[in-house]
């Protein structure tokens, strides 16, 4: 490859691939605070890496195919690739990584609750129902379910396009849960009282089932619990839920357990009656032998 033509594509290649990538990295973690605050910084940061990510994973190839316009040879592409860093992104496995875990947490965090919504305000009227606007109580006493079933769904259909560590989407919310488990104190006890280990598991995982109101005492529940157990707890069952679901689509467990009778069942016939022709046709042809 001549050196004009390489210093047009690394130059290109910075323009709509790095340029942009470093730009979601830098500010996806800046909105996110300013949207949602400091409690998801974790899931902000992984967030904008996957962006970065799939932004280099769509637009490399479009690259690649520019330069394979200009007849340059696959292998010096590839090289130059590396060489200019431009696939460093897309081939490490920071990106798959980020991609899943940042999918399982928006399934816990966001996803899970408009579903929830969508229920109740487009569904419920269809069955017959009264139309009913839902609220966050209504997100608490559905918490398990609104956690889990959508990220069960989206690991298993994501992971069937993307695999790669699409089954470790559980770690960096396992890590956030440990440590949150380490660092509690109770709140409102002495220093010199008794301490139970039980009560900072319940603190967590005894999910409350009803929001704080803007009333002296917060009606009686303790607007912290309930942040904690909806910033934490909720991204914790969703990406124990997304692994589970890419899991079960990395080795086809679906299709094992209901595809295989089926196929068999209706395979069993075509073969019968393959094998009826096939006979049928030997009998017939068996006498001819014999007289030849």
């Amino acid at each position: 490859m001549d050196k004009p033509l390489t210093l047009r594509a690394v130059i290109l290649g910075h323009s709509i691939l790095t340029l942009p990538a470093a730009a979601a990295i830098v500010l996806v973690p800046f909105w996110g605070l300013g949207m949602f605050g400091a409690s998801k910084f974790v899931y902000y940061v992984l967030g904008a890496m996957a962006l970065g990510w799939q932004w280099c994973y769509i637009i490399l190839p479009s690259w690649k195919r520019w330069l394979l316009a200009k007849h340059v040879p696959p292998e010096d592409v590839g090289i130059l690739a590396r060489r200019a860093g431009f696939a460093w992104l897309v081939d490490s496995a920071l990106g798959p990584f980020a991609f899943h875990t940042t999918a399982a947490a928006v399934c816990g965090l966001h996803l899970g609750a408009w579903l929830l919504s969508r229920w109740y305000v487009w569904l419920m009227p269809l069955s017959g129902m009264p139309r009913h606007v839902p609220t966050g109580n209504d997100w608490l006493q559905h918490f398990e379910a609104t956690s889990i079933v959508p990220a069960l769904v989206a690991g298993y259909f994501l992971s069937r396009h993307w695999r790669r560590l699409a089954s470790y989407a559980w770690v960096v919310p396992t890590v956030i849960v440990a440590y949150k488990l380490l660092a509690f104190t109770e709140p409102q006890v002495s220093i010199f009282a008794p301490r139970h280990p039980s009560v900072r598991w319940e603190y967590f995982f005894v999910i409350q089932r009803t929001m704080p109101t803007f009333t002296p005492g917060f009606g009686g529940v303790d607007p912290v619990r309930v942040a904690e157990q909806l910033t934490v707890i909720a991204p914790f069952y969703s990406g124990l839920a997304y692994s589970a679901g890419a899991i079960v689509g990395a080795h086809d467990l679906l299709k094992r357990i209901f595809g295989n009778s089926r196929i068999e069942a209706e395979a069993e016939p075509i073969q019968t009656g393959e094998n009826a022709t096939t006979s049928v046709a030997d009998e017939q042809e068996k006498p001819a032998t014999e007289l030849n």
